[in-house]
């Protein structure tokens, strides 16, 4: 469906979900930093734990991340009633556009933990 020819209701349910993208995210990277935190107890000191801590720092800038897009979406929603049908629009158009790009952000960061926790799995 054309952008221009969505209606509020629709809009409305592409941020629900939104939402519901963004908190499998969340909770995604919640089971990612565990996973990362018994990694951390099992492995000495060298070249890996700089690895993990960089991998922390990432999922931490994630989780805020999220946080300021669910506030976003949220108050997107809200402001659909009170604002001019053109700019609502573009505005629903720009949270695509970011909701699109952190999901391929997000899933680099995925694939990239993936290979570095694969040799502990499977060594």
């Amino acid at each position: 469906m054309n952008m221009e020819n969505k209606s509020i209701e629709s809009l409305h349910e592409d941020h629900h979900e939104w939402l519901q993208e963004v908190t499998n995210w969340h909770n995604e990277l919640i089971y990612y930093s565990r996973v990362l935190l018994r990694l951390v107890d099992g492995i000495k000191l060298g070249p890996d734990t700089e690895k993990m801590e960089e991998f922390q720092s990432r999922f931490d800038s994630m989780q805020e991340e999220f946080d300021r897009m669910a506030k976003n979406i949220t108050a997107h929603d809200k402001s659909l009633a009170d604002t001019q049908s053109d700019h609502k629009l573009q505005q629903h158009q720009d949270m695509d556009k970011q909701i699109r790009a952190f999901k391929t952000k997000f899933n680099e960061l995925k694939n990239e933990f993936y290979k570095f926790e694969e040799k502990f799995i499977y060594e």
